[in-house]
């Protein structure tokens, strides 16, 4: 199951969700989970997006993992994440 869980992600970003986002004009990216364990913060960046015929669709797109005693803005810990998907523009 372990092997199979990567494959089915890619294949629903893959025929799903990045057709989407080509098109789409308007994002709303928010953090839908928050874990705490020990000095590491773990949240999971979800996007919101309107697509044809205003179905709007709530797409997780990544999990990352901020230590406490980081001096970096959030933002800048996200780009690479936001960038991967061409949200950065």
């Amino acid at each position: 199951m372990e092997e199979m869980l990567p494959v089915m992600v890619k294949k629903t970003l893959d025929q799903h969700v990045l057709p989407n986002l080509k098109t789409t004009t308007t994002i709303l990216a928010s953090f839908d989970l928050w874990m705490s364990h020990g000095d590491v913060d773990t949240f999971a960046l979800v996007i919101k997006i309107l697509i044809e015929a205003w179905v709007l669709m709530h797409v997780t797109i990544g999990l990352f993992e901020v230590h406490e005693t980081s001096r970096q803005p959030m933002p800048i810990q996200l780009s690479s994440l936001l960038e991967k998907y061409g949200l950065l523009h």
